[in-house]
Formats: structure tokens, sequence, C-alpha cells
């Protein structure tokens, strides 16, 4: 049997940055929950407030989602009327907007989005500004 040699002990910046995202997720979603909505749903009623009338391959371009996961992700938030699908009877294309209920979801996200915004600029501190860097560096890996 061939022998496997011990992994290196360095931290995994991997397994670290997943830690992190989760953290952070779940600061913001304890932040949106008076809303009702979890800050993926706050991301999605953003971008769609931004592009009425989008479809889902360029709402799944622009938040860098699979269009399967979109998909199944805008599920509740059509269940719950927070957005519409005004694509003519038939069409393979979607039309989303927010309904009145969705715009009204979303002004109400948005204050609690921007405190825990604040919250986490104030917590990370000069920091912050390394943190987008570092994003930056990220985003650009092929």
């Amino acid at each position: 049997m061939k022998s496997v040699s011990t992994p290196p002990q360095s931290p995994c910046v991997c397994t670290n940055l997943r830690r992190m995202a989760q953290r952070v997720t779940g600061f913001y979603d304890a932040a949106l929950e008076p809303a009702g909505i979890s800050v993926t749903q706050y991301s999605l009623l953003a971008n769609i407030s931004r592009m009425p009338g989008c479809g889902t391959g360029q709402l799944a371009q622009r938040v860098r989602l699979e269009r399967s996961t979109l998909v199944r992700t805008l599920q509740p938030l059509l269940h719950q009327g927070f957005i519409v699908d005004k694509a003519p009877a038939g069409s393979r294309k979607r039309q989303l907007y927010l309904s009145p209920l969705g715009e009204d979801v979303l002004a109400r996200a948005m204050t609690l989005w921007q405190q825990a915004q604040t919250d986490i600029k104030t917590h990370l501190g000069e920091s912050y500004e390394t943190l987008w860097h570092i994003f930056t560096q990220i985003d650009s890996l092929k």
C-alpha cells in the first residue's frame, strides 16, 4: 500500500473564505430577518429593482448565479408575491418586476441592509479597503 504524505499545515484559503462567507451571510440574514427575507433574496429584489423587466438569463449574469440555481431561488419570491413575471402568456422569456409588496419589502430591507453594511465597515475599520482589494484580486483569478 502506498504511503500518503501528510497534508501541509498552512491554513487553507478556500476553507477559511467559505467559513467567513457563511459568517457574513449569517450576519446579514439576521439583520434582514425583520423584513422577512434573506440576504440572497435581498440581492435579487435589489437587482430586479435596478433592471425592471429583466429575464432570468440577464439576472443570473448580473448576480453571478447559475441559471438553474437562480430559478430555484426566485420561486419563494414569486410565491410570496414579491416579484411578478409580466411575460406574455406562452412566452418562454420571463419579464421580472417587483410587485408593490416587493417594493415595500425592499424598502424595509434597505434600511436594515444599510445598518448591517455600516456595522461591518465599522467592525473592519481600516481593513475594509484591504478587503475590497482582496475581493478584486480574487475576482480576477482564472
